[in-house]
């Protein structure tokens, strides 16, 4: 072979060790953090919560623009006809025109008050004999401001945006809830379906050690060594197994259907029908969990005791509003405007500005409730409503405390199950060892070679079981601690 052949040969070779084959395309393979990722893409439960908290940063906004600017035009052009009804007009038909020009500028104050600054231009002629001047121009400035003395004076008047914004991280704690228990619901269907198929293998295993149990009695019931009836019960045996591999084979499809549910691929036909393999496996890894710092962290990030937080926020800013509405209603209010007027646009501004027409006005308004008052009954419930609040989140505290301090109990009973386990699979495979040799020399029966399969199968699946657990344990301990 020569050299650009070998060379040819090698690229090809290369080039076909790159492709899949058929099976690895119409395969699935996912490791844990990849399935969490997934999970995290296509879950439409997190995709709500998401939404709505976009949807509370528009409500944020919204209050925000409450203290904003606002600038106002309007333009008016009036024209009116009719037969007159004064011998001062000296017309038999008076007739008038109108165009008028506004522009304002206003701002709602964070302390309750109102500013606002207008201008007014106006146009006007008529027909009638006794006016001096025709056209008249007119313009005007007026500045207002009111404030409130007592009732919806001050910070109260920002409570609708403080509810706003702790609304908006209520919302992000339902987005930060709502990834820690997919995170933990994707692990725990994660490792219930390595359980399946663990279960699976060990039932498939074990057909096939029951089947070498049934080709040893036939040997030996036709050699004459043990009674035909040996086979009877090694065939007994291989029909139980093959019941518990049916049932182990329905355990993993359902098993794969509810991690495919959790990974959004119901929402593709294709997808969904693709066969999962996950790629990682439970390791009994290292706890160092402490109850006390667990319970701290709990309640400083778990989402729905901040939540319970947040819910007790609110009902104090709406306490301290309805006790707001008690106060009588005592507000300030003044007014100073100029004015001008003339025959031309021109004489209309210099009279405006040379101060030739002013006027202001203040005043002072008292509103105050007399007999029955439903802010009195607004306030009292809400004063109740604030304590039920209390007692709810005290309740939660105490709720959290006794699950952070059963699984972290749950923890450290999973891997203690778990090296239990370790040790009787130990020994029930050295049992099944002593007790297959002893069939083979005719010491042992069929029976008890099934029944020790039997032990060693259970032993077996409780190990990985107890695994699983110590790893389920975990996850909750985190989606608990917010590790």
């Amino acid at each position: 072979m020569s050299l650009r052949s070998y060379v040819c040969l090698c690229m090809l070779s290369a080039l076909l060790a790159g492709v899949p084959t058929q099976a690895q395309q119409d395969t699935l393979k996912l490791s844990l953090d990849q399935a969490v990722a997934l999970a995290f893409d296509h879950h439409l439960g997190l995709r709500s919560a998401r939404l709505s908290q976009k949807l509370q940063e528009g409500s944020v906004a919204q209050e925000q623009a409450r203290f904003g600017h606002a600038l106002t035009a309007s333009l008016t052009d009036q024209s009116n006809r009719s037969p007159s009804i004064s011998r001062l007009e000296n017309v038999q038909t008076s007739t008038s025109t109108s165009v008028a020009l506004g522009l304002g500028l206003s701002q709602d104050l964070a302390t309750g008050g109102r500013f606002s600054l207008n201008l007014s231009n106006n146009r006007s002629s008529s027909n009638a004999a006794f006016n001096t001047i025709d056209p008249v121009y007119r313009s005007g400035l007026n500045l207002n401001f009111s404030q409130p003395l007592l009732q919806g004076r001050g910070w109260v008047n920002r409570i609708g945006l403080r509810v706003a914004r702790n609304s908006l991280t209520a919302s992000e704690l339902a987005v930060q809830g709502q990834v820690q228990d997919l995170r933990a619901e994707v692990s725990r269907a994660y490792w219930d379906l390595f359980l399946a198929n663990q279960s699976l293998q060990l039932r498939e295993q074990f057909l096939a050690g029951a089947r070498r149990v049934l080709e040893t009695a036939k040997v030996r019931a036709e050699v004459g060594s043990d009674p035909a009836s040996n086979i009877l019960q090694a065939e007994v045996g291989v029909a139980q197994r093959q019941q518990d591999l049916v049932s182990a084979q329905s355990t993993l499809r359902q098993a794969e259907d509810q991690l495919k549910t959790l990974l959004g691929l119901d929402q593709d036909p294709q997808r969904w029908q693709l066969p999962l393999k996950i790629t990682d496996t439970p390791e009994v890894a290292a706890f160092d969990g402490n109850p006390d710092l667990g319970l701290a962290r709990t309640l400083a990030f778990n989402p729905s005791y901040r939540r319970a937080e947040i819910d007790l926020k609110n009902t104090e800013l709406q306490l301290a509003l309805a006790r707001d509405q008690t106060r009588p209603s005592v507000a300030l209010s003044t007014q100073i405007g100029l004015s001008g007027i003339g025959g031309s646009y021109s004489d209309d501004l210099k009279g405006l500005k040379a101060w030739d027409g002013r006027s202001w006005q203040g005043g002072l308004s008292l509103d105050f409730p007399f007999g029955e008052n439903g802010a009195d009954i607004r306030l009292q419930q809400q004063l109740i409503q604030k304590e039920q609040r209390q007692v709810e989140l005290e309740r939660l505290r105490l709720q959290l405390a006794q699950q952070v301090r059963n699984q972290h109990r749950q923890v450290e009973t999973s891997r203690r199950r778990e090296q239990a386990a370790s040790w009787t699979e130990r020994l029930s495979e050295q049992n099944l060892k002593e007790q297959e040799e002893r069939l083979n020399l005719g010491l042992a029966t069929v029976r008890q070679v099934l029944d020790v399969q039997d032990d060693l199968a259970q032993a077996r699946l409780s190990r990985v079981q107890a695994l699983v657990d110590y790893n389920k344990a975990i996850i909750e301990w985190q989606r608990l601690t917010g590790e």
